[in-house]
């Protein structure tokens, strides 16, 4: 009578554990075959109310990523606390793509910095593409004195000057912009936080406040003639507005502050799910219709790979903490 072999378990268990390698191999791929189901729409979430640059951004591009990945997209404003509630709860909602977001600086750079969250910007999200870049634009009200950036800097340097700045809030790209400009030209201006770009732009047009970082939806009212565009943030021209100078052209040596929107979602989202949501919005950003939306609302079409933007991020993470540290921010 023969005697089993020592070995028999052991290549059995070799033959289950193959077995379950090439199963759990295959599994993401089968997962991105049934993804997205026909009856479950993949939501994307804007963390501000409906009509702001992100949500612009979400609405243009939904569409064509529907029909890149074959399923049905929608939107979802999810406002409050200057996006950071939609970014906790999009950090807890499940991986399985279903759940997008539009990621903004805000949240996922200068936040990190300034508070203790209730979510890791660098460990709970997967990211998926870069999608705009954009200046923030210095701009002044159409009747103050303020020509550039130099004639603004020697009025701020004046003897018993107390000059101000607008922002649509305590941790926003607007006010890391004013700080940039405040340490490297050496400045005191102090920060008038508002609830939203919309109504520091009203101030400053009124002449409450002589100037303010925004976004491009300032765009209208420079080209209406209430407010005098100054200088765009960007270490290099912005295309959107080609006669404007740079803050570095404009004196401010080594100023260099971009605003940008991307695509993230919770992390442990599958990686093939996330390569087939890049390869889908990497073909959107490039349709003529949707950049030339994008551009009227002041955003310039861009993407990129989920490890360039994760790379992206986390440098501006860096970044802005040692500007915050510098500049002494903290969030009111």
């Amino acid at each position: 009578m023969s005697v089993p072999s020592p070995s028999h378990p052991r290549r059995r268990l070799l033959r289950l554990g193959a077995s379950l390698a090439l199963a759990l191999t295959a599994l993401p791929a089968a997962q991105a075959a049934d993804w997205p189901s026909a009856d479950k729409p993949v939501r994307i979430v804007v963390g501000f109310p409906p009509g702001g640059g992100a949500d612009v951004l979400a609405r243009v591009i939904s569409t064509g990523l529907a029909a890149e990945i074959g399923g049905n997209v929608i939107v979802e404003n999810r406002p409050g606390a200057g996006g950071l509630l939609a970014t906790e709860a999009v950090a807890r909602a499940p991986a399985d793509g279903y759940t997008l977001y539009i990621a903004t600086p805000g949240s996922f750079t200068i936040w990190p910095s300034l508070r203790k969250l209730k979510y890791d910007a660098s460990k709970d999200f997967a990211a998926v593409s870069l999608l705009v870049t954009m200046p923030n634009l210095l701009v002044t009200g159409a009747a103050t004195p303020y020509d550039s950036v130099a004639g603004l800097i020697a009025a701020a340097r004046a003897p018993g000057a107390r000059l101000n700045y607008a922002s649509g809030g305590v941790g926003t790209i607007g006010q890391i912009a004013a700080e940039q400009f405040n340490v490297l030209a050496g400045l005191h201006l102090s920060h008038v936080p508002y609830k939203g770009t919309a109504p520091a732009l009203t101030d400053v047009m009124g002449g409450m406040v002589p100037i303010t970082f925004s976004d491009p939806s300032a765009k209208s009212q420079i080209d209406g003639g209430k407010l005098k565009l100054l200088a765009v943030t960007t270490a290099k021209r912005s295309r959107l507005f080609p006669d404007t100078p740079t803050m570095a052209e404009s004196g401010v040596a080594g100023y260099d502050v971009m605003n940008w929107y991307g695509l993230v979602a919770p992390a442990g989202t599958p990686a093939a799910v996330v390569s087939k949501l890049n390869a889908g919005l990497v073909k959107v950003m490039t349709q003529a219709d949707v950049r030339q939306r994008l551009e009227a609302a002041g955003m310039e079409a861009t993407s990129s790979s989920p490890r360039q933007f994760g790379e992206l991020m986390s440098r501006e993470r860096s970044k802005w903490a040692a500007l915050i540290a510098k500049a002494g921010i903290q969030a009111d």
